[in-house]
């Protein structure tokens, strides 16, 4: 088997280059792999071969309308066996892996700014054009939303599974000490005895939400970690009067640490695919707040690993957040629980679970040529 791996950026920075690269690091010797991406921000891996593919990074649409044609010429010059693309990343797959639909996501962008509402419209029937002529590919989606949203928005009725995204057990991991801890809230300004809830991500799923009821909250510290303009939500802590305990940050390298800072993680997001940073939360032994319809929530047992809320609905966050402040040891128990959970949802077991749909589609393939 040659795989071909379709991806904008081979870049572990990001969830489809984390995915692209942890396929090749524990595939790597077992086949032949090469990457058809624009770029490569990562070590080498033995085995695996860059093919570099040209695209204009002005911004998303010249990205994504560039890259398809150059990935088709790169994929006739070096043909593969068996070709993963990362949802719309060439025309021609023999696995695709969903990791969101923009279709479902456009209703969700009410909030977001123009450029990418503009996006999600324009992409939507390129995306529908792309599902419908892959007619003897292999689905995985990223989540059952996500496997949902594919379905119903456009048309697929092939073969699918859902996979969900792995997460580095190791590196997200919950303090060790005492001492561990008080050294990550120094890093970010955190008093050492206050109650700290996290935000990691976009500020659109869910940081106003947040800060909206920190009022409520006299005691509480908010730590926020994100790529997005930072200062309507400075103003909005300010006019609140909670500025001197909203820390603000913008993209985090060692982003393990500020899990290792909080006391719980809040996620109100009114939709996600997935939300790999609910999965590192869980990893780091946190007791985990997250909307209820976001792929992630898939995998919590609401009560037992962690907790739900309905992002539209103030009252639900409260009361929960409520709930993980009056029962401290009960909410311990929650983080504890889902620690124990994504130790079974590792990046071996999701490269495993994937293995197993390359040498399902090979052999349909070489069936295929048979007839």
């Amino acid at each position: 088997m040659k795989l071909a791996l379709v991806v904008h950026d081979f870049d572990p920075g990001y969830g489809q280059g984390r995915y692209c690269v942890e396929i090749a690091r524990r595939l790597a010797g077992r086949i032949e792999i090469e990457v058809h991406s624009n770029t490569w921000n990562t070590d080498p891996i033995p085995g695996t071969v860059w093919r570099k593919v040209p695209a204009w990074r002005k911004n998303v649409v010249t990205t994504v309308a560039s890259f398809l044609p150059s990935a088709a010429r790169s994929l006739r010059r070096y043909p593969a066996t068996l070709v993963h693309a990362q949802g719309l990343s060439c025309w021609s797959a023999n696995v695709i892996t969903a990791h969101i639909c923009n279709a479902a996501r456009r209703a969700h962008l009410a909030g977001s700014p123009l450029t990418a509402r503009a996006f999600a419209a324009g992409i939507s029937p390129v995306e529908r054009s792309f599902y419908r002529r892959q007619k003897n590919a292999h689905l995985i989606a990223v989540s059952e939303v996500v496997r949902r949203e594919v379905r119903d928005n456009y048309g697929w009725s092939g073969a699918s599974s859902v996979i969900y995204h792995g997460t580095d057990i190791t590196r997200f991991r919950p303090p060790e000490s005492t001492a561990e801890r008080a050294e990550a809230r120094q890093r970010y300004g955190l008093p050492a005895e206050a109650w700290v809830w996290l935000f990691v991500g976009e500020a659109v799923k869910g940081l106003r939400e947040i800060i909206r009821i920190l009022p409520q909250f006299p005691t509480v510290h908010l730590l926020a970690i994100t790529r997005s303009v930072r200062d309507e939500y400075q103003a909005l802590a300010e006019s609140l009067g909670v500025a001197g305990r909203t820390h603000l940050r913008g993209p985090e390298s060692k982003l393990e640490l500020a899990y290792r800072s909080a006391d719980v993680f809040v996620y109100p997001a009114h939709y996600d695919s997935f939300a790999l940073v609910a999965t590192e939360a869980m990893a780091s032994g946190l007791p985990v707040l997250l909307g209820n319809q976001i792929g992630a929530a898939e995998l919590i047992t609401a009560g037992e690993n962690g907790l739900l809320c309905d992002p539209r609905n103030p009252d639900s966050i409260q009361q929960q957040l409520h709930w993980i402040q009056n029962h401290p040891d009960r909410a311990a128990v929650l983080g504890r629980a889902a620690r124990k959970t994504l130790e079974r949802h590792t990046w071996d077991d999701c490269v495993a679970s994937t293995w197993s749909v390359y040498q399902q589609m090979d052999s349909f393939l070489a069936s295929k040529k048979v007839e």
